[in-house]
């Protein structure tokens, strides 16, 4: 099954990487034999392509890395609002609508039961992926409290055009894309194997507006 995960990994790979490269060869090659403005957009374009295929070469290195056995347990640890806090200006590097917290204000400050750097990098996914389908003039909102038996609740919700409720369980296929998608298409994934690592829940709830997701995460438990 691991052999089996990384040959589709790798097919999968291959055919994602080679249209931005052809992409980018071509704006070189336009750059290189012509002059003024129409050199200055081939390039501009180029650097698009290479800011995209960059941020995938990323997504794809973090995907096998949560799937593989390397370790992330560098010893510390964050509560939920540090977690929140982080990946909302992680998030906020790029252009796009803002992002409102809500926490509620019995948060516990016990640290979650997960490394630090998968929690922020399965919850930066969520807000990136909001960010880009709602709508111009709208926010992103990211809800945060607690639950009983120890775990605490993100909720990111989007107002976007929203989605039919059977397209819900291919959001977590590697490089699917709804119709109006310009990610990677591997953000999704990278929550879904975060959670699966660490024990968290993952659940999509289309909504009349926009779509809210919800990752809940175990809170550690005393030693």
């Amino acid at each position: 099954q691991t052999l089996e995960r990384e040959r589709r990994l790798t097919d999968d790979a291959a055919h994602e990487l080679r249209s931005p490269l052809t992409a980018i060869k071509t704006h070189l090659q336009v750059a290189a034999m012509t002059e003024g403005d129409t050199a200055r957009r081939a390039l501009a374009q180029a650097e698009i392509g290479t800011d995209r295929l960059h941020r995938t070469l990323e997504q794809l290195l973090m995907l096998a890395r949560v799937e593989g056995q390397v370790s992330f347990d560098d010893g510390l640890r964050c509560t939920a609002l540090e977690v929140a806090q982080q990946a909302i200006a992680d998030a906020s590097q790029q252009a796009g609508p803002p992002i409102e917290l809500h926490a509620s204000e019995n948060l516990p400050r016990t640290p979650l039961a997960m490394p630090p750097a998968l929690a922020i990098a399965a919850l930066r996914n969520l807000l990136d992926n909001a960010r880009r389908h709602t709508r111009d003039g709208t926010v992103v909102h990211l809800m945060l409290e607690p639950l009983g038996e120890g775990k605490v609740r993100f909720a990111v919700q989007d107002q976007g055009p929203g989605i039919a409720p059977e397209q819900v369980e291919r959001f977590t296929e590697r490089f699917w894309r709804s119709s109006n998608g310009d990610g990677s298409g591997l953000g999704l994934s990278i929550v879904k194997a975060i959670a699966e690592r660490c024990g968290c829940e993952l659940a999509f709830d289309p909504c009349s507006e926009g779509l809210q997701v919800e990752l809940i995460v175990a809170l550690e438990t005393p030693s």
